[in-house]
């Protein structure tokens, strides 16, 4: 029943707008890739690399886990739709993990376009050294399991709200402050709109040997993703599963 409720999922963004917003951070991050704002005597691949892997995880990978949730729902919130989806023999637990694991999906696209493009940004401007492909993979993969916790909770938050605006105000507003708190030892590994910068720019940079510096103990950051993800995941299936839909 579930890979039917995926299949589902897929059909109805078969057709939608959706995909040009999985581009739309690669191809952002990109254009910023072409103005150099960092300056130092290391692999041209990695400046580049580092100033598109900050704006990436920071700012706009935060903003799409958001938007995918709330379009997500936005179908079953016009006219009734949860309800006439609920009435039929599927159970609530699935449709919930259905679309979570959709949105995973369509993150995981973004993480795979967003290498293509450092690729490409840095091929038209004639790049020469060499690609650090085994360390932008690791950065990637990380910045995509710290968005999972986010995702649970957006999810959580677009299915709460009727309307598409409501949660998607509340991810830019609670996105904002991240790149702030993201320098604070403390509050940074708390804060899920932080995790994905913090995953991704540590990894890269532990990857290369060095320390991004945003993480005191990388240990309790991992611990922190995986109980967060557990606890939001959690609490969204059972209010999903308690609510009464009309």
């Amino acid at each position: 029943m579930l890979l039917r409720l995926l299949n589902v999922e897929w059909i109805k963004l078969k057709n939608s707008k959706i995909w040009l917003i999985v581009l739309a951070s690669p191809c952002l991050a990109s254009i910023i890739g072409f103005f150099p704002y960092f300056r130092a005597d290391v692999n041209e691949w990695i400046l580049l690399s580092t100033q598109m892997i900050l704006v990436h995880s920071a700012l706009f990978l935060p903003l799409l886990t958001g938007v995918l949730g709330a379009i997500l729902c936005s179908h079953e919130h016009s006219h009734g739709g949860w309800k006439q989806l609920l009435a039929l023999p599927v159970s609530r637990v699935q449709v919930y993990l259905a679309k979570y694991i959709t949105i995973g999906i369509l993150l995981l696209c973004t993480q795979v376009l967003f290498l293509i493009f450092i690729w490409l940004t840095g091929t038209v401007q004639g790049f020469t050294s060499q690609f650090p492909l085994v360390s932008l993979v690791l950065s990637i993969v990380i910045g995509w399991l710290s968005c999972l916790p986010l995702a649970a909770l957006q999810l959580g938050l677009a299915t709460s709200f009727t309307s598409f605006a409501a949660p998607s105000v509340i991810n830019v507003m609670l996105t904002l402050p991240s790149i702030l708190l993201a320098n604070s030892k403390i509050l940074g590994p708390l804060y899920p709109w932080s995790h994905p910068m913090l995953g991704m720019t540590q990894m890269f940079s532990a990857s290369l040997g060095g320390n991004a510096g945003f993480l005191a103990n990388v240990s309790s950051f991992y611990i922190t993703l995986i109980l967060s993800l557990v606890i939001f995941l959690t609490f969204g299936i059972l209010y999903f599963y308690k609510k009464q839909w009309r």
